[in-house]
């Protein structure tokens, strides 16, 4: 798959859109199960590293789904940033606020130059090639994956600094290494 922001987007709003259906098609007496089954689905195909689904998965939990899946912040920027180690560049660019710290330091290494030349970046790609390496950083440091995931229980979590805290110190974590990856 073509893993652009306009695809990306494209495939994310037909899945969406398809999911919508398939449960307001349903009747008002199997509309939870329908739910379940479509986010199973969706589950299955995350775990296959579809970083569609991956996306996916972070806006259930975002806002919530159906009044079945709860809403967590937690597992909505885990799997926002999976969709964006992947390759996701749609989820790279809805990671671009949390990210955009990480980037500055990075432009900001007094080796910028060599790095820019050495990775044949430019404008056009710096934000997704480096986005991405810090997103594979944060998912080694934190342990992501999709089976954890999928297993995790579905639990209610709302916005907090504590977890935004953790999120933030293994983005940070992650300057480094992606610094080392770029000039090796």
């Amino acid at each position: 798959m073509d893993c652009t922001s306009e695809n990306c987007r494209k495939e994310f709003m037909a899945l969406r859109n398809n999911i919508r259906r398939q449960v307001a098609k349903a009747p008002i007496n199997e509309k939870e199960e329908v739910t379940i089954d479509c986010y199973n689905d969706v589950c299955l195909n995350a775990v296959k590293n579809d970083v569609v689904a991956q996306d996916f998965l972070s806006y259930i939990f975002k806002k919530g789904f159906e009044n079945v899946i709860p809403v967590n912040y937690e597992k909505s920027m885990q799997w926002q940033i999976l969709a964006g180690a992947n390759g996701n560049q749609f989820a790279i660019d809805k990671l671009s606020i949390f990210l955009n710290y990480a980037l500055t330091e990075i432009m900001n290494a007094d080796d910028f130059g060599y790095i820019l030349a050495r990775n044949e970046l430019n404008d056009s790609n710096l934000i997704y090639i480096v986005g991405k390496l810090i997103c594979e950083a944060i998912i080694d440091e934190l342990q992501i994956s999709p089976e954890k995931l999928v297993k995790a229980e579905l639990s209610h979590m709302e916005f907090n600094s504590k977890v935004m805290r953790v999120f933030d110190n293994s983005r940070n974590f992650a300057i480094p290494k992606v610094l080392k990856f770029l000039r090796s």
